[in-house]
């Protein structure tokens, strides 16, 4: 397990798994775990925890103990199959969800599909994020997209994140508040 400070000034708590190798959702587990004492010694008030795709064992561990979920999707019929099985999932954890419609200019009778299936499933629609090479220009540099400084794309994040806010209560007003776990 490794201990990182990011840009924000807050830590991230990540580990590594050789590919092929046993036992991904319980390194999620260790991870978590790590990055919940590390929050208690801190006093931070919440952890973060990023999970892989699809809804295998480390998406399990990820889910396991939390009380809200960001689904991210794309508007293809891949993207909304996927949506689909994480949901139930979610479900199953009776986990209240948000979801994020990434590159949701591309399709828009997909991205009509996924918010019609978040009416019907009550799960509330966070933001549409826009297709923008931003995103990969500022990867390229090193930076988030935020401190490539694309003040439309940082204005949906920021209503994002006070959506999260606002259906988790978290109080935290800043990312000082907060201990990232990478599972």
């Amino acid at each position: 397990l490794f201990v990182s400070n990011i840009k924000t000034g807050s830590k991230m708590v990540h580990a590594h798994l050789g590919i092929g190798a046993d036992n991904s959702g319980k390194l999620v587990a260790k991870v978590k775990d790590q990055a919940k004492a590390l929050a208690l010694k801190y006093e931070k008030d919440y952890v973060l925890v990023d999970g892989s795709p699809g809804v295998g064992c480390p998406v399990i561990s990820s889910l396991s103990g939390a009380n809200f979920a960001v689904l991210v999707t794309e508007p293809s019929i891949s993207g909304i199959h996927d949506l689909k099985r994480v949901y139930e999932l979610v479900k199953k954890f009776n986990i209240k969800a948000g979801c994020i419609i990434n590159k949701a200019d591309v399709n828009i009778e997909k991205q009509a599909e996924i918010k019609q299936f978040l009416a019907d499933e009550d799960i509330d629609h966070l933001i549409d994020l826009p297709y923008n090479e931003d995103f990969t220009k500022a990867m390229t540099l090193g930076q988030t997209i935020v401190e490539y400084d694309n003040e439309n794309l940082t204005t949906l994040l920021e209503q994002a994140w006070e959506k999260i806010k606002e259906l988790t209560n978290i109080k935290g007003d800043n990312n000082e508040d907060s201990f990232y776990c990478c599972g």
